[in-house]
């Protein structure tokens, strides 16, 4: 079937507030918003819980964190290869095709699991941060980045040695993160409402960046050519940061329930997966385009940076409980109903 934006969600004040001025900026045309056509919708079975999805664009991989382990799947075929098993907790993963590993953290143990690209495999565990979970690779200082939410830090991995070299303390509990490949990587740091600038040479951090009207920040994702940050929180709030200044330079409504953020290189859009049911699209300009319908509980995606495809995980839902004022809905799920789909614009 085809998802086409529902311009009727257009909600008043959906337009970006830009902070200090109060003025709106009125959405383009609705013939500039995309219209993405579900895909597959691919079955992963128990357990009925997951987290982060990470895609590889070398090996045209989907990694789905899911409970005790992370499945794997073909995104040429869409069909799954296999899993990384033994995790007790799974959030993150970093795939590494250049180096023919891939690392996926175990929440409960504090530490990362190291396996082979081909056999998936296990090779070595490393003991990292404590509440592991979301992970991410830095080219400027050649380690794997995991995130302790509990531990309020950061674990610098080497993949050549496997070898924890540097642990960094953040002074609250981190969320999404982005690099920019430069030197420096972003951290959400939800309990405190801002970003922390962190020197991944060093590591050190150098700034925190304190958000406004966009509480407790899940999703983070990066526009590297024009210097900016959007912000996904719960309640339904982006935020655009200027990497330039550290400054908050609008507020845009979104869906409910975001645990995910993207950037859509192609066509110049940040997206936010949306518990409620929808996935928010905000232009590079930081104006909400609106809301493209997809299912219930699908708070997690990852992005094909070159054809724009959208990977979401989600289950059928039982029983929703949905707060009265704002936040996140929560969900019971049937069981061994989860599975991945695939948007293409």
């Amino acid at each position: 079937m085809t998802m086409t934006l529902r311009t009727g969600m257009l909600r008043a004040g959906c337009a970006v507030w830009l902070l200090g001025a109060g003025a709106a900026v009125a959405a383009p045309p609705a013939a500039q918003i995309p219209h993405y056509t579900l895909q597959a919708s691919i079955p992963l079975g128990g357990p009925d819980k997951w987290d982060y999805v990470a895609f590889d664009p070398v090996d045209q991989r989907v990694y789905v964190a899911h409970g005790t382990g992370v499945t794997v799947i073909d995104a040429r075929q869409d069909k799954v290869i296999g899993t990384l098993g033994g995790i007790d907790g799974a959030h993150g993963t970093v795939p590494m095709p250049q180096l023919g590993k891939i690392f996926a953290d175990s929440g409960k143990t504090g530490t990362v699991i190291v396996y082979d690209d081909k056999s998936l495999a296990p090779l070595a565990t490393i003991p990292a941060v404590g509440d592991a979970d979301g992970m991410t690779y830095d080219a400027a200082s050649g380690r794997v980045v995991v995130l302790g939410g509990d531990s309020a830090s950061a674990g610098f991995i080497d993949p050549m040695t496997d070898r924890l070299t540097a642990t960094l303390p953040l002074g609250g509990s981190p969320e999404g993160a982005a690099v920019d490949g430069a030197g420096k990587m972003y951290v959400n740091i939800s309990d405190r409402n801002e970003i922390a600038v962190v020197d991944t040479r060093t590591p050190r951090v150098l700034a925190d960046w304190k958000l406004t009207g966009c509480n407790d920040p899940h999703g983070l994702t990066m526009d590297p050519s024009h210097k900016k940050l959007f912000v996904s929180c719960p309640a339904g709030h982006m935020a655009v940061v200027s990497i330039a200044s550290g400054r908050q330079i609008g507020l845009v409504r979104i869906g409910r329930g975001t645990d995910t953020a993207g950037f859509d290189p192609v066509r110049d859009i940040a997206l936010s997966s949306d518990g409620d049911g929808t996935l928010g699209i905000v232009a590079d300009r930081g104006v909400a385009l609106g809301d493209v319908p997809t299912e219930k509980g699908a708070r997690t995606m990852a992005v094909d940076p070159a054809t724009g495809r959208v990977f979401m995980v989600t289950a059928t839902v039982e029983h929703a409980t949905w707060p009265a004022a704002s936040g996140a809905p929560h969900f019971v799920f049937v069981p061994g109903s989860v599975r991945l789909l695939v948007y293409k614009p």
